[in-house]
C-alpha cells in the first residue's frame, strides 16, 4: 500500500474537505512540519491496491491506513504498524489495531 491512506478518507485541503481519492496534484492541503501545521502543495498523487491495512483508533477518531503510513509518536514518526497499543501524541488514543 506504500505510505498512503484508504482512498475514503477524508483530506482537509486549504480551501475543502475532500476523500483522498479526490486530491490532484496542484492542489494546496495542510501537513504538519515538526509540531505545526503549514500549507503544502501536492505534486504527485499514486493509487495502489491493498492487501493490508492498519485501524487506527483514537479518543475522537478512527481511521484505516497502510502500514507504512507515518504517525507522530513519543519516539518520534514510527509506522502506524508499529505503534500497536501505543497512542501517538498528535492523535491522542487508546490502541491501534489490525485489520
Amino acid at each position: 500500500m506504500g505510505y498512503g491512506l484508504t482512498s475514503k478518507m477524508l483530506v482537509n485541503l486549504v480551501d475543502s474537505c475532500v476523500q483522498a481519492k479526490d486530491v490532484a496534484p496542484g492542489r494546496a492541503m495542510w501537513t504538519l512540519d515538526g509540531d505545526r501545521t503549514v500549507q503544502t502543495t501536492v505534486v504527485d498523487v499514486a493509487a495502489v491496491k491493498a492487501r493490508k491495512a492498519v485501524e487506527v483508533v483514537t479518543d475522537h477518531m478512527a481511521f484505516t491506513a497502510s502500514p507504512d503510513l507515518l504517525l507522530a509518536t513519543p519516539d518520534g514518526w514510527t509506522h502506524a504498524a508499529d505503534v500497536l497499543g501505543r497512542p501517538p501524541p498528535h492523535l491522542p488514543g487508546e490502541r491501534a489495531s489490525r485489520a
